[in-house]
Formats: C-alpha cells, sequence, structure tokens
C-alpha cells in the first residue's frame, strides 16, 4: 500500500531518536571512517551501502533512511539522473553529495532536486556528521511547519453538494485563521471535477507535466499551477477530461499533497464520487474526513456504510462523521431528523439546509455563499460542524 502523504510530509525514518543515516560509496574506507565517526557522535544509525549510486539507487526505495550520502564520483549526470529517480518514487529523506567539483548545471540540477548539503570528496568525516547534523536540524524544522490541517470530503453519491462544501469550509478555515492565502481547496476529480468553474477560475493542476518528470514540482511549479480566488483562497484543480480513464498514481499524488501539506496552513480536499485506487492513501493523511450525502433512505444508507468501511480502514484513528446535505423539514409527513439519527447514529456530524438558490447564485456568479450572504443558515451550521464538531 502506497503512504499517505502526511506520511511522505512528516517521513519519520529515525530508529527510535536515531536517524538513520544511508552512505552509498564504491570506497570502503570511507564506509569505516564514516561508521566510526556517526558512532561516536551517537545520534545516527549508520547503514553502507557498497557501490555506485547508478546501481545501487533503486534498491534504496525500501529502505527509506532519514539522510541519504551519495558519493558521486566520476559520472555527475548519471548519479544526477539516479537521484531524480529516487525522488519522483517518493524518498522525501534528506540528501547530501560528495563530489570533486560541481560545474554549474550540475548544481542547478541538484538544487531542483532538493539536495541539501555538497562536500568535497576528501572531505574529513567529522565534516560529514557535522552536515548531518545539519540535515537533521533542517528536516526536524520542516517537520515543525508541516503542520497542514486536512480535511476530506467524500461524496457518498454524484451530485450531494461536497464541491459547495468544500469552497465554503475552505472559506471558514482561513477566515478562522485570518489568513486565507494559507488555505488550499484541491479537487482530486480528474474527470469531471469542477471546482474551478464553481468560483470562475482557470484550472491549472496540470497532474501529466508533473507524472513525466516528478523532480520539477517546487514552490515556483506549485504557485504555477495553483489559482488563487479573490478572497485569496488557493486552488488546485486539475482540467476536466470527461472522457478519459483517470490515469493519476497514487504516490505521484500523495507526494503531490505532501508537497502542499508543507506549504499551506489548511487543505480541504474535494474527493471523487468514484473510489479510487489512491483514495484510502488520500485518507490516511487526512485530520478530519466527512461523508457528504442527501436527505434521502437510500443515499444516508449508502452513506452510513462508506462511513464504517473508512472507519474500519483506519481502526477508528480517523474522525469520520457524516454531513447530511440539502436537508429539507417537512411539514407533514415524510422523512424526518429523527429518521436520519436512527440511520446514521454517532457518526452523523450535522445537518446543512437546503438553499438551492443561494448556492446556484453563488455557482453562476463564481462566488463563496458567504459572498451571496454572510449570514446564512448554511455557513452556520458547516461552521459548527467543521469548526467546533
Amino acid at each position: 500500500m502506497n503512504a499517505s502523504f502526511k506520511q511522505f510530509a512528516r517521513s519519520a525514518f529515525n530508529r527510535g531518536e536515531e536517524a538513520t543515516v544511508a552512505l552509498v560509496s564504491p570506497r570502503p574506507q570511507l564506509h569505516e571512517a564514516l561508521k566510526r565517526a556517526l558512532k561516536n557522535d551517537g545520534r545516527f544509525h549508520f547503514v553502507g551501502v557498497q557501490g555506485d549510486l547508478v546501481q545501487v539507487g533503486p534498491q534504496l526505495g525500501g529502505s527509506r533512511p532519514r539522510i541519504l550520502i551519495a558519493d558521486l564520483r566520476d559520472s555527475l549526470d548519471a548519479s544526477i539522473a539516479a537521484i531524480e529517480g529516487l525522488r519522483s518514487t517518493g524518498f522525501g529523506g534528506a540528501i547530501i553529495t560528495l563530489s570533486d567539483s560541481l560545474d554549474e548545471t550540475a548544481v542547478r540540477g541538484l538544487l531542483r532536486l532538493r539536495v541539501l548539503d555538497w562536500l568535497r570528496t576528501d572531505a574529513r568525516p567529522e565534516e560529514i556528521v557535522e552536515a548531518c547534523g545539519r540535515a537533521m536540524s533542517a528536516r526536524k524544522q520542516a517537520e515543525r511547519q508541516s503542520t497542514a490541517t486536512c480535511i476530506a470530503l467524500v461524496p457518498a453519491a454524484g451530485g450531494v453538494g461536497t464541491t459547495t462544501l468544500a469552497i465554503q469550509t475552505a472559506f471558514l478555515l482561513g477566515k478562522r485563521a485570518r489568513n486565507f492565502a494559507g488555505t488550499c481547496l484541491i479537487d482530486l476529480n480528474f474527470q469531471t471535477g469542477s471546482m474551478a468553474d464553481y468560483l470562475d477560475l482557470q484550472p491549472a493542476f496540470d497532474i501529466e507535466t508533473i507524472a513525466a518528470d516528478p523532480g520539477r514540482l517546487d514552490p515556483q511549479l506549485l504557485e504555477v499551477m495553483l489559482a488563487r480566488h479573490e478572497s485569496g483562497l488557493a486552488v488546485l484543480a486539475p482540467p476536466r477530461a470527461p472522457t478519459e480513464p483517470p490515469r493519476a498514481d497514487g504516490r505521484l499524488i500523495t507526494s503531490i499533497l505532501s508537497f502542499v501539506a508543507d506549504t499551506f496552513e489548511n487543505m480541504v480536499l474535494d474527493l471523487p464520487p468514484v473510489w479510487q485506487p489512491w483514495t484510502f492513501d488520500v485518507l490516511a493523511g487526512s485530520d478530519r474526513i466527512f461523508v457528504a450525502t442527501e436527505f434521502t433512505v437510500p443515499a444516508m444508507r449508502k452513506a452510513h456504510e462508506l462511513a464504517q468501511a473508512i472507519a474500519a480502514r483506519f481502526g477508528n484513528e480517523r474522525t469520520v462523521g457524516i454531513i447530511v446535505n440539502k436537508f429539507r423539514r417537512q411539514l407533514f409527513g415524510g422523512l424526518r431528523k429523527s429518521d436520519a439519527t436512527g440511520l446514521l447514529g454517532d457518526r452523523l456530524a450535522g445537518f446543512l439546509p437546503e438553499k438551492c438558490d443561494l448556492v446556484s447564485e453563488a455557482i453562476n456568479r463564481g462566488e463563496i455563499v458567504s459572498a451571496i450572504s454572510r449570514s446564512n443558515s448554511l455557513n452556520r451550521e458547516l461552521a459548527r460542524i467543521v469548526l467546533e464538531g
């Protein structure tokens, strides 16, 4: 199973209090000297891999060291390509390189691949240990910053209103933090997603470009792929491809989400109605999960089954609630709130009133519901569920 995006973001490669340092080098003397130096330091667990990174790089995928020291030796181009291969498979550890010299092209390549430090081939073991210490400090700082609160909205069926709920949830989170620019809305429906349309934005999330070269993903490329609503909210939404089957790879998606988690304070995910092979991996990185449903018996039954299956998958370690959207009180007979409570039990997170005219106007104008009506019951009830629940 692929790792969740928060596992990528927080990359826990440590052994207890020690950080695993893997040295890839064909030089036995360097292995022995660095092993002794790291043992004397006491903060690291040493793993030695004899050989050249080009040959042994693919074997590192399962070991996941916290710090990788790559002795690049002769072929810089091939070694940089090997590092790129590691990054493309989700390797998130710190990388320190050793080589005799670097030209401008090599420096740019290493920076693009987030190589943390470079030392000369003849660097003393103590210098390498110091570099490992800097790498560990930088990693811990990144982990402290990777605290994005993530809310995922899962539709029990198509048309239940998750996109509207995702947009309004992001607005509420940004308003609470007084920082709309620190909240990112992400449309993961690569076939029929409409989030960009709802906000009158141009979708720019080109996952095919990243898939072709995962190492290209950096803050600049992410900003290019983001659309910004006038409120400041960031929107990562793909162009629709209604006639093509989803080709998104789970490892790639979780890697992208990990990058977003390092960049924003809040994330709101709008998932597609059709379950994908990567859906569980995405949900594993979410702090709160809401299954959205309409106020009908079949829809609520399906939502309850889905919420129970998600909770069972994670051993109840994730908060999974059900939002009953488009609730309308009927004056004479019909379905009642008590019926929904009986069906959904403890999974019921709350009811959202049916506000078809308000929601339609917001969608047609490319606005957030709150911009149409600052004080409305939909907004108040959703705030109670996602901010206070």
